[in-house]
């Protein structure tokens, strides 16, 4: 993913207070990076993997180290007393040229460095995911209040107007009073909504750790289609390339038959070392010994090898046990990679239905808008009740309501399907960021 970041919001979130008002479902996912505790550990885990690399990689070269020693010894014996001062320095050398159990511990160590970077890129596409529900929820929260708010409204208008004709004789009490149920009614589901939305408010806060109260709506014309060239196998096997917990559950099975060679290697190679020794030491004692005063200048190089031959059972017993490992690792994958699959072909069903459910809602809003002009019409000359009228007026707005749930749960089902593939990336987060317009 795109690592830099919007020099504007840095400066907006440095000058402004407690609240900021997001114009961008881009802006709004930056913010999460900035503030997810999650992430930063997942960054600090993978900095952490790199530099053991490096560490267990230093095995495998001269490993070079020096030593010095003053020392002081007086004796005192029947034959006499004698003091000695002694001095040495010395530079070690110890080189393993062969060692396979080495090389398959920097094998080990680089497939964990893969995996941790992984890891980081899954949960940056996990952070956006969350983020983009989370704003969906609030931008599905605020679309109810609008219609509840605009239901209430009409209601009132027919309260208002059942009270003026009961005043003057042309509605009965019945009437008035199912007006004043009905405007209850659709109060105490407005109180509701704005709940809702406040809860999505502080979800979003939570997650960005910013007031994000001023959000666009999505675009009428947004496109309810599915891609002509999209089909399942070609989902699938996306899935298989990129989708990042597969591809972590790989790494782990190549880690787990790393696994069984170390463990062949370190309990049945040989390893081998060259080692040196370069050294001098300076004696001197008093009386004076020619024996041993003097600087001594000694220099080693040798050639060791060191064979396991036997060691209680364990040797095979520890191959055994990392096979059973690996073994197990591979059914997890297989596992994982059927659930994987699976909800692939659901989301892609659930897809499929909710295009054609779009389009069936879109044709009842405008049936209940037909009716409930019908209703309108009938109820000024008489042949419709207000409580006909209330209904129809009631269903119409529940409709609308449905409708705008419908296409942004398409829109998280898209991006459901996303994440699935490995394909959630901030390029597409600013793809739909295109479809959210300014509220009119």
């Amino acid at each position: 993913m795109k690592k830099h970041i919007i020099p504007s919001l840095i400066a907006a979130a440095v000058l402004s207070s407690t609240t900021a008002h997001a114009e961008s479902i881009y802006e709004v996912y930056k913010l999460a990076k900035q503030h997810d505790p999650g992430l930063r550990a997942a960054a600090a885990t993978y900095r952490a993997e790199k530099e053991g690399v490096t560490v267990t990689k230093g095995n495998l070269y001269p490993n070079i180290s020096f030593s010095g020693n003053l020392g002081y010894t007086n004796t005192d014996a029947d034959s006499g007393s004698s003091d000695n001062d002694t001095n040495s320095l010395a530079l070690l050398l110890d080189y393993p040229i062969y060692s396979p159990v080495l090389s398959y511990g920097v094998d080990a160590v680089e497939l964990s460095y893969e995996s941790a970077g992984i890891s980081f890129n899954n949960a940056e596409e996990d952070l956006a995911l969350s983020t983009l529900t989370e704003y969906f929820d609030l931008l599905t929260a605020q679309s109810t209040l609008q219609t509840t708010e605009a239901l209430v409204r009409s209601t009132a208008s027919q309260l208002d107007r059942a009270k003026k004709q009961y005043e003057v004789g042309l509605a009965s009490i019945t009437d008035l009073q199912d007006a004043q149920a009905e405007y209850d009614s659709v109060r105490v589901t407005e109180l509701s909504a704005r709940s809702k939305v406040s809860y999505a408010q502080k979800a979003l806060y939570q997650r960005t750790g910013q007031e994000i109260d001023n959000i666009p709506q999505l675009s009428k014309d947004y496109p309810i289609r599915l891609d002509a060239s999209m089909t399942v196998d070609s989902l699938i096997a996306k899935a298989h390339r990129d989708n990042k917990e597969l591809r972590i559950l790989n790494l782990k099975v190549a880690s787990a038959e790393n696994n069984i060679n170390i463990q062949k290697a370190s309990g049945r190679t040989p390893v081998v070392k060259i080692t040196g020794e370069l050294s001098r030491k300076d004696s001197d004692t008093s009386p004076a010994n020619p024996n041993l005063d003097g600087v001594t200048n000694t220099a080693k190089i040798g050639l060791g090898v060191s064979i396991p031959l036997y060691s209680g059972g364990a040797i095979s017993a520890s191959v055994r046990q990392a096979t059973a490992q690996a073994e197990s690792t591979t059914e997890q994958r297989a596992s994982s990679l059927q659930t994987i699959e699976l909800n692939i072909r659901s989301l892609y069903l659930e897809l499929q239905t909710a295009v054609a459910q779009i389009e069936a809602q879109r044709q009842l809003i405008r049936s209940r808008t037909s009716a409930l002009e019908a209703t309108k019409a009938g109820y000024d000359v008489g042949t419709r009740n207000l409580v006909e009228l209330l209904d129809a007026q009631s269903n119409l707005y529940n409709a609308q309501n449905t409708y705008e749930q419908y296409r942004y749960d398409f829109v998280m089902k898209k991006l459901n399907l996303l994440e699935a593939t490995g394909d959630l990336t901030e390029d597409k987060i600013q793809e739909l960021d295109k479809w959210l317009v300014a509220k009119n």
